[in-house]
């Protein structure tokens, strides 16, 4: 007799009047603390179209732990509803806060969300933002999926720089651990002539991470890339190494 096939679990229902309310407070909290002066920086940074409040980092991430104590009651897939309207705004500050969220409640992302991740990748503006969907969301889900790395090989062949940011980034906080390191270096090898200096720090920070534990193995990548690889990203791969290990990486 045939085995019945089990039935996926319906999908959560989410209270949207509970996400619009959410939204549209986070939205009135950043608009009243935004600065015109650093909106005209942000903009001369990262493009005169960008959408953005001008807000200081610490004062995004205190507003966002604001948000993070509302939602404990409402659960994971309103916060991820929250996100997705925050992210696919384009908004720099928005899309941190939509990150923190998720990245507070990060016991519950999986390797099925990053289909929703992936969608978020489309609205990436600026690095700060596309650093965060790697750290706090896309990590995660990797972490629950691997094959996600492979994906994330194909980002990092993206023509969009933030998209490429996302990539590398998403390995700091695993390779801190001493897991994907292969995946890691793969994403990192499609990078390291990369003229963007926001994916050059990205890259150089994710191998200065690996370096915590695996010092051996990022001197070792380094080794064929001398005189090829961006200055910048080899600096920064070498910031934890000493002695011999640190000569070899720099010269």
């Amino acid at each position: 007799m045939a085995k019945k096939r089990q039935q996926a679990p319906p999908a959560p229902v989410v209270d949207r009047e509970v996400v619009d309310r959410t939204v549209r407070d986070i939205r009135k909290r950043l608009q009243g603390a935004g600065r015109k002066e650093l909106t005209d920086q942000l903009r001369q940074a990262y493009g005169k179209d960008l959408p953005c409040y001008g807000i200081k980092l610490v004062d995004v991430h205190n507003i966002g732990m604001d948000f993070v104590r509302r939602l404990r009651s409402p659960g994971f897939p309103v916060t991820i509803a929250i996100a997705d309207d925050l992210y696919k705004s384009r908004n720099l500050e928005e899309g941190l806060i939509g990150a923190q969220l998720c990245g507070a409640l990060a016991r519950h992302i999986g390797g099925s969300d990053f289909d929703r991740f992936e969608q978020w990748g489309d609205y990436l503006s600026n690095p700060q933002s596309a650093d965060a969907l790697g750290v706090q969301c896309i990590s995660r889900a990797m972490a629950g999926r691997p094959s996600i790395a492979l994906k994330l090989v194909v980002w990092a062949k993206s023509d969009d720089p933030w998209k490429r940011v996302a990539a590398v980034s998403a390995f700091s906080p695993l390779v801190r651990e001493g897991r994907f390191m292969t995946d890691a270096l793969s994403v990192a090898e499609e990078l390291m002539t990369d003229e963007n200096e926001d994916v050059q720090k990205a890259v150089g920070n994710m191998l200065m991470e690996m370096t915590r534990l695996k010092s051996e193995r990022v001197v070792e990548f380094l080794g064929p890339w001398k005189g090829k690889a961006q200055r910048s990203i080899v600096q920064a791969a070498a910031t934890k190494l000493a002695g011999a290990d640190r000569e070899s990486a720099l010269h």
